[in-house]
């Protein structure tokens, strides 16, 4: 390497306890309080295969999840439990300046869906039913592979700081005057991520930048050349929801259900950013201009890996309420009401990083004793906006068609910490980028004897109402809309015994950026298919 520091051990001890006592830089945004409160339309394999659709009221188990005043339909107690298998498929195309290259990746997963209890109270007349059960209400299995070639910028750049992040403290060397060439340089950091990026040389003080009065006297490990970019974005976790409810006939032909619904997840992340020199473009020898016109020696640059983690464990509680009413012949109409969630998170992180150079050379900063920035933990709070629902219901003779809408104002969701300080510009964000929403969900169910054949389709808008559309590598912007189309079957061998099968493929666009805030830095497009499968058994009694 021939870029020299101009510190010693003792001063980058002094370096790293300044770093110390700074506080570590918080991740958490309105992306990740949206992706904690995704749910599903609907649970169970008999709901699934209607879209979910069940708000104008429907006397199944899944009740608890969208109307309580369903259970009211039942005519029967019943016990119930449904398994799950969901399949992603992630198609990723990384473009950076002039090239793309796609790339597609499949995982699956399979758990235990629901399992749930509905007692209908013996009455003289009118209708009371008591219910609980445990639903899961999402899945955050999820996996991003990319690779291409970058010669337009680095990861490097990316860790390099920017005035205000950093202060170098000078001091005389040996012979006690200043600004002579045995000077000493010890840089601090209020950015964790240039820290550990100085720490390993991913980017280092240059002292005739310094000199020269540079704003930001730091240069980065790579400064031209194509670089082969590779990642692998890893999401794990479900969220579930343990709900208690009853539904009572409050007068002849109007049900009222309310429900006590405590959601409750585990949620991990795990990314891995390599850069390799495959064409030795930095060798430490020949030099590249700036954009300012100055001469800057390369660095022999070999290869780095960037490693981030965090989990995050979720909890949370709300009530749901509704109505259900007979209209007219055969219709039904209802609305629900569902109050903010309150969730409490705990988070743990921590962050790595490696770098190997030409000469041999190899740096390291994570996962040993002492190695504390980048890491540690956090406690927050997330307040989900009022949801608001309504639907009807048609049934007559073999024939069950339903519809919902589901009205959520985004720009009221909430994050909170104790100091009330932290989020005040993220809310504030939050109130002026997210929108309100509409979210579609229609269904059917046909008998035909024993066999009873289903199909529903649902559409979940974005939330996002940003003043500068994302946009895609093609040039288009990009939408996140969620339509889910899904199908099912349920078979009823004996009054007491039936099984249900559901299907559901859900597609939507997605973008992920390997890292931000440099010019033209590369960004992966996705287009996300998730094919959810779930068997359930029913026993009436």
């Amino acid at each position: 390497m021939n870029i020299k520091r101009h510190t010693s051990q003792v001063l980058g001890a002094l370096l790293l306890l300044a770093t110390l006592v700074t506080p570590p830089a918080q991740a958490q945004t309105f992306e990740d309080a949206l992706r904690f409160t995704d749910r599903y339309a609907g649970t169970g394999a008999r709901l699934m295969g209607m879209g979910g659709a069940s708000i104008g009221g429907i006397a199944d188990y899944g009740a608890l999840f969208t109307n309580p005043a369903g259970l009211g339909y039942f005519r029967s107690s019943s016990l119930s439990g449904s398994l799950g298998t969901l399949n992603i498929n992630d198609a990723s195309v990384f473009a950076v300046g002039n090239t793309s290259s796609p790339l597609e990746n499949d995982i699956s997963a399979t758990n235990l869906t629901h399992f749930a209890y509905v007692y209908k109270v013996p009455t003289v007349r009118g209708s009371l039913v008591f219910a609980a059960g445990y639903n899961q209400i999402h899945s955050f299995e999820r996996s991003l592979l990319f690779r291409g070639s970058n010669g337009v910028n680095s990861i490097t750049d990316f860790f390099m700081p920017v005035s205000g992040e950093f202060s170098i403290d000078q001091g005389a060397g040996d012979d006690g005057m200043l600004d002579t060439a045995d000077d000493t340089f010890t840089p601090s950091f209020s950015r964790d991520l240039s820290f550990i990026a100085f720490e390993t040389f991913a980017i280092d003080f240059d002292r005739g930048l310094f000199d020269d009065g540079d704003t930001v006297p730091f240069l980065p490990a790579v400064v031209t050349g194509n670089l082969t970019q590779t990642g692998r974005v890893v999401e794990e976790g479900s969220m579930q929801e343990i709900n208690v409810g009853f539904s009572v006939e409050a007068s002849k032909g109007v049900l009222f259900g309310l429900s006590l619904n405590i959601p409750v997840g585990t949620y991990s992340f795990a990314r891995t950013f390599e850069e390799d020199d495959v064409n030795n473009d930095n060798d430490g020898a020949n030099s590249v201009t700036d954009g300012q016109g100055r001469t800057i020696l390369t660095t022999d640059f070999n290869y780095l890996r960037f490693d981030e983690r965090f989990e995050s464990d979720l909890a949370g509680i709300n009530l749901r309420a509704g109505f259900s009413a007979n209209i007219g012949s055969g219709l039904r109409a209802g609305l629900t009401i569902e109050t903010p969630t309150y969730y409490s998170l705990e988070e743990t992180f921590s962050t790595a990083l490696e770098t190997e150079f030409d000469n041999g050379d190899f740096f390291s900063y994570g996962g040993f004793a002492g190695d504390d920035a980048g890491s540690g933990s956090f406690e927050y709070n997330i307040i989900t906006p009022w949801r608001f629902g309504a639907g009807l219901v048609f049934e007559a003779s073999n024939l069950l068609l339903s519809g919902d809408l589901e009205f959520v104002d985004w720009s009221q969701l909430e994050l909170d910490e104790e100091s009330g300080l932290l989020f005040i510009d993220e809310n504030q964000f939050i109130k002026e980028n997210l929108q309100s929403v509409i979210n579609v969900r229609l269904g059917a169910e046909v008998g035909l004897g024993n066999l009873a054949l289903r199909g529903g389709v649902a559409f979940d808008p974005d939330p996002r109402d940003l003043d500068t559309p994302t946009t895609q590598a093609d040039g288009s912007d990009l939408d996140r809309l969620r339509t889910t189309f899904s199908a099912g079957f349920g078979y009823q061998f004996t009054p007491q015994f039936a099984v249900d099968f559901g299907w559901s493929h859900t597609r939507f666009d997605d973008q992920y950026a390997p890292y931000t805030e440099v010019l033209d830095a590369p960004i992966v497009d996705e287009e996300i298919t998730r094919n959810r499968f779930n068997v359930g058994v029913r026993l009436n009694f």
